[in-house]
């Protein structure tokens, strides 16, 4: 009878025996994949924040450039006359002032409340209920 030595195995053929190979290779991508799936999401989300921010930043220059424009504004003599006008009722040399008084039930200001107070009180309960509004 001839006996047959077993040969072992040595460690590196061990390590890459299919199953043990195949099992440690999942586990390292499975683990890479995570890590890499995290960066992608917080890159995104530093990406969707500068966009936001760019877009702040846009509409304070645009609130900016309107002060601005009105600062200037505020700076013209056009505007200081017109604000001395209508706050000290000045007039410039050579103007004179005319103040014309309107008749309310002209311009269709006509206070309706103030006609229905002459009413008698039967008319006013009547135009109460039936009235149109």
């Amino acid at each position: 009878m001839i006996i047959k030595k077993k040969k072992k195995k040595s460690i590196v053929s061990k390590i890459f025996s299919f199953n043990l190979f195949l099992i440690g290779s999942v586990l390292v991508v499975v683990f890479l994949g995570t890590g890499l799936g995290k960066e992608f999401y917080r890159d995104y989300q530093i990406e969707k924040e500068i966009d936001s921010l760019q877009n702040d930043i846009a509409v304070i220059e645009k609130d900016n450039y309107k002060l601005s424009q009105l600062i200037e504004y505020y700076k013209t003599d056009e505007y200081k006359e017109a604000e001395a006008r209508k706050r000290f009722s000045l007039k410039k040399d050579g103007e004179s002032v005319a103040i014309v008084k309107s008749d309310p039930r002209v311009l269709g200001d006509f206070d309706a409340e103030k006609e229905s107070q002459n009413l008698p009180n039967y008319m006013k309960w009547w135009n109460y209920f039936f009235a149109s509004k």
